[in-house]
């Protein structure tokens, strides 16, 4: 999504991309928390719970008519699924090595 220009899309429409982003990232969280509690790693179960946590207050902070504060969350968050994505991968090619 990113330097896709959001200036002409309707706030209405726009809000809903961004709270789709926002469900997007909140399930790479549980897919990971799962992950960790199937390794027996409460402590990262825990950090991905306040993950989720934190993206619901920070989702629910955003004002739909600020289309300024829901672009530039939307590219964040679209960054760190991104990332996670990439480090999972990493993590998964150098298990299988």
């Amino acid at each position: 999504m990113s330097g896709k220009d959001w200036s002409t899309t309707e706030l209405s429409v726009l809000y809903d991309v961004f709270y789709e982003c926002g469900t997007r990232l909140g399930g790479e969280y549980v897919s990971l928390a799962y992950a960790a509690e199937d390794a027996g790693d409460a402590e990262a179960v825990e950090f991905w719970n306040r993950q989720r946590r934190a993206l619901r207050d920070e989702r629910d902070a955003v004002d739909s008519h600020d289309r300024e504060a829901i672009v530039t969350t939307m590219e964040r968050w679209d960054n760190i699924l991104e990332l996670l994505r990439h480090a999972r991968s990493t993590t998964r090619s150098v298990e299988a090595a």
